[in-house]
């Protein structure tokens, strides 16, 4: 989720004093820091913010930081390396917030568009020139695109030639079914034009979190921490998360191809990979983690 569960152990008086989508917008890209990734210390320090995540703000914070780097690491890592792998020259991040995947694929060759509201586009556009070189510049760049809008979901997507892999880390659970297919059919009018994927872990966010929960602690211990999580942010966000998640994989694949479109799920890396937020798990729950990095957790969804 874009928060994590950061926010849902998090005091509502210290998530108020941010505006909702600049706060959530941070998050992520905080929670990458921490964990190690090196585009996203550099992310950071351009934002100019360092007291997002004080420990003293953040109810049971070093219970929850393996989880959150964990967790926020895997689904930022695993859409980098679908990426890679398949060749795709061209990415289009929805609500993306202030990721650092722009700098990841500009250092890479690869066309990035982050799609956001204009708040996070020309402040996230303001710190993309602090950190890449003109010619990285290039290749990145916010564009102001509300998921729910086809029209400028579609003026973003055509400031790129090509094929297009559109990733999504951290929206739909925010959505309800109504909106979710409403992007869903943006996504699809984007495909149509441009060809390429569609691939998020949003679909199983619940399960995604719980499993990295499950790494880090025994089962009795995560689903603990995990409900008691659930329960604090749903008081937070005014959510009911069962309205918002399908309650199985099958009403995941029924809701996307009465969309018109094709799902798979696929493993969250296939090939090995190194997190950053491995250093300091011990054996066993290194083990754990290697067995969640096979799960199939990402939605790889395409046209029919």
């Amino acid at each position: 989720m874009v928060l994590g569960l950061f926010l849902l152990l998090s005091g509502k008086s210290w998530a108020a004093e941010f505006e909702p989508v600049s706060y959530t917008a941070y998050t992520s890209l905080f929670w990458l820091r921490e964990a190690g990734v090196p585009e996203a210390a550099e992310y950071a320090k351009a934002t100019g913010k360092t007291h997002l995540l004080f420990t003293g703000k953040i109810k049971n914070f070093y219970t929850l930081q393996p989880v959150n780097m964990l967790y926020h690491e895997m689904r930022y890592a695993a859409i980098n390396q679908y990426v890679q792998q398949k060749g795709y020259k061209n990415v289009m991040d929805i609500a993306c917030g202030f990721s650092s995947r722009g700098l990841y694929m500009a250092r890479h060759g690869v066309k990035y568009i982050g799609a956001e509201f204009p708040a996070v586009a020309v402040t996230g556009n303001g710190y993309l020139q602090k950190c890449l070189k003109p010619a990285e510049l290039k290749l990145a760049a916010y564009e102001v695109a509300d998921a729910t809008d086809k029209q400028q979901m579609l003026a973003a997507a055509d400031k790129m030639e090509g094929p297009i892999c559109i990733a999504m880390d951290g929206l739909m659970m925010y959505l309800t079914h109504e909106q979710q297919a409403s992007v869903l059919q943006n996504i699809k009018a984007v495909l149509k034009k441009h060809g390429g994927c569609f691939v998020t872990s949003d679909f199983s966010a619940r399960d995604f979190v719980m499993d990295a929960s499950k790494v880090v602690y025994d089962e009795k211990n995560a689903r603990e921490v995990y409900r008691e999580s659930a329960k604090v942010y749903e008081e937070i966000a005014e959510a009911d998360f069962d309205q918002k998640f399908f309650a199985t994989d099958a009403e995941v694949q029924k809701f996307i191809t009465a969309q018109g479109l094709k799902a798979q799920q696929i493993p969250l890396f296939s090939e090995p990979v190194k997190l950053y937020s491995e250093k300091g798990l011990n054996k066993v729950q290194l083990k754990r983690l290697d067995n969640l990095k096979k799960e199939k957790i990402l939605w790889l969804i395409t046209l029919e």
